[in-house]
């Protein structure tokens, strides 16, 4: 019974440790300066850490422990269009700020995020105002 016991505690931890490393396959850091909505989620400006793993790159977990924000955001993925440097791309439509895409430079991946309905509505408004429509913001990753 000791023996069963001592297995399935060895299978878990093993497991856990799995869970842990793939987590950290692709992890990247970032200092954001203002506040941001990525797929309808506000998060304040901070110390992000965006992470995900090899095998589902377009789901991250976006957090910044000083803040404690821990999302998951689920992107689409573009092999097709490798990027010379890591960066944020965010879209900025007067002082709001979306999300649009991670560059990955070492990958040659974008992860890239769907226009949720708070930035239509956003873009919408810069437009009937008769300003500059979707100045993109850069921040390179540490």
């Amino acid at each position: 019974m000791k023996r069963i016991a001592a297995i399935a505690l060895f299978v878990a931890a093993t497991f856990i440790t799995a869970g842990s490393a793939l987590a950290q396959d692709h992890q990247v850091k970032a200092t954001v300066p203002f506040n941001f909505t990525v797929n309808g989620s506000w998060l304040p400006a901070g110390n992000y850490t965006i992470g995900s793993d090899s095998t589902s790159p377009n789901m991250l977990i976006i957090t910044d422990r000083e803040k404690s924000v821990h999302i998951l955001a689920m992107g689409l993925t573009d092999p097709n269009s490798p990027s010379k440097s890591s960066k944020l791309v965010f879209h900025k439509y007067g002082n709001q700020y979306f999300l649009s895409q991670i560059c990955y430079a070492d990958t040659s991946t974008k992860v890239q995020f769907s226009t949720s309905k708070a930035e239509k509505r956003a873009r919408t408004q810069i437009n009937e105002a008769g300003l500059r429509v979707n100045n993109d913001v850069m921040i390179a990753l540490n």
